[in-house]
């Protein structure tokens, strides 16, 4: 499961867009052509460590949508500690292993064409699509998350993906997904707790 991240719950969903810089698609593109895998699974692999991050757990289990109208695939995965190109290819053993699930409702869900339509019906806290390869899509509960800590898992799953990128052969347990500001706040909330 994932924070309840909001302080003033309300049923419904919300949408945010993170728009993906170009240099940073490029980047993807070249880390998928050197390990001969889809785009979508290094996106994948952000996910799970985000998802790991925000649990806390290590073994993570996403809703993968197959498409508009088919049912959530379940796709499991391990994120232990090691470099970021071995998540790569967990995620990707992952994708060749996935396993239909009807009725199922999952806690989040991996979108990789962003085109399973909208989240009505499906229970999910928060799903995660690609559109057009240059936004990131979070839709998400309002019951549970609000836009700014929408705003944050996205910052997230950019910067899991930038680490990536950077150095695949890096470990990605010694890095952190908050963004300077993040940092700079907690390190102020705990001095002002001395």
């Amino acid at each position: 499961m994932i924070p309840r991240w909001t302080c003033e719950p309300a049923p419904g969903h919300g949408e945010y867009m993170a728009r993906i810089p170009g240099t940073l698609v490029e980047a993807v593109h070249r880390l998928a052509a050197e390990l001969q895998v889809p785009s979508s699974t290094i996106w994948l692999a952000a996910h799970a460590k985000v998802l790991a991050a925000l649990s806390g757990e290590r073994e993570v289990e996403i809703g993968y949508a197959a498409g508009e109208g088919r049912p959530r695939l379940r796709c499991r995965m391990t994120t232990e500690p090691r470099s970021w190109r071995a998540l790569v290819s967990e995620s990707r053993r992952a994708e060749t292993q996935l396993v239909p699930q009807t009725g199922v409702a999952f806690e989040t869900v991996f979108d990789p064409a962003d085109d399973a339509g909208p989240q009505r019906g499906h229970n999910a806290v928060l799903s995660v699509g690609i559109r057009e390869r240059h936004l990131l899509r979070l839709r998400y509960g309002t019951d549970v998350l609000d836009a700014r800590c929408a705003a944050r898992i996205a910052g997230y799953h950019l910067a899991a993906v930038e680490f990536m990128t950077l150095n695949a052969d890096a470990a990605h347990d010694r890095q952190s997904l908050l963004s300077r500001d993040e940092r700079n706040f907690q390190i102020k909330g705990l001095a002002g707790r001395r």
